[in-house]
């Protein structure tokens, strides 16, 4: 019976966590930043390149499940456009379906997202067996054939410890991706330019970039850029205020149907 109870009380915990992290999902979908997920195998090195990323200071530990509960930082990406990141739970192959439900509080921020960053260890003798569990359990919570679409980007983790010959055949690879793959090394830094550049492309699809004159006095049309908008540049001189902002295609129409007012 206290098993059963302890059951019962660690289930509407997971409800009541689902509840708030809905909650915070539909607050951040008034703000238009895409969120970027990290999902990979245990030990695979997201949370060190989130903090390498982000300058979070995640734990970063060899240790399974080190990583539980999402955490969530802000970026700005070489467009100066702002991103969610968020660091999610390692997974593992085989993993029980009691367990899968318990974690679907966890990926919940991984069905949401704008665009998912899978990070494998390259060095890891189990690698293309580890990124084939990921993307069961991917399936598992509802993204299917995520590697087949333009929302994954593939990060392949800690290149500092492979030897020369692997890291020809990855180059082979990478000429191939057309930037749907990147090479780094969370440890080093080393390919972390290459990811941002990838990851901002890939946001930027269906945007574009603007360069807008506004009189002084039309503050209500200033006060929508930066509400539906990503200010990127702003200069205030006498005659106007120009500014450089990153819109949507549909809030392009708007906002050009708004000036023919």
């Amino acid at each position: 019976r206290m098993i059963d109870k302890r059951i019962g009380r660690i289930k509407n915990q997971i409800r009541e966590v689902k509840r708030t992290r809905s909650l915070h999902r539909s607050a951040r979908k008034r703000v238009p930043h895409p969120v970027v997920a990290l999902v990979g195998y245990t030990n695979a090195g997201k949370s060190t390149l989130f903090n390498r990323l982000t300058g979070a200071k995640v734990r970063a530990e060899n240790k399974l499940f080190a990583t539980l509960d999402p955490t969530m930082r802000g970026i700005r990406l070489p467009t100066g456009r702002q991103a969610i990141f968020s660091d999610t739970v390692g997974f593992v192959s085989n993993l029980p379906h009691e367990l899968v439900e318990a974690f679907h509080a966890t990926l919940e921020e991984v069905l949401e997202a704008d665009l998912i960053l899978h990070v494998r260890d390259t060095s890891h003798a189990d690698s293309k067996a580890q990124k084939a569990d990921v993307l069961n359990v991917l399936a598992e919570i509802g993204i299917k054939d995520v590697d087949q679409r333009d929302t994954m980007i593939e990060v392949l983790n800690k290149i500092d410890l492979i030897d020369v010959e692997t890291r020809q055949g990855i180059g082979k690879k990478l000429k191939r991706s057309n930037q749907s793959t990147v090479a780094v090394s969370a440890l080093t830094g080393e390919g972390l330019e290459l990811l941002l550049n990838g990851i901002s492309n890939r946001l930027s699809v269906g945007f574009e970039m603007l360069d807008i004159d506004l009189k002084p006095a039309d503050g209500a049309t200033l006060a929508w850029l930066y509400r539906n908008g990503n200010v990127v540049e702003r200069q205030d001189r006498e005659e106007a205020i120009h500014l450089r902002v990153h819109l949507a295609l549909s809030k392009v129409n708007q906002f050009q149907r708004r000036r023919q007012r």
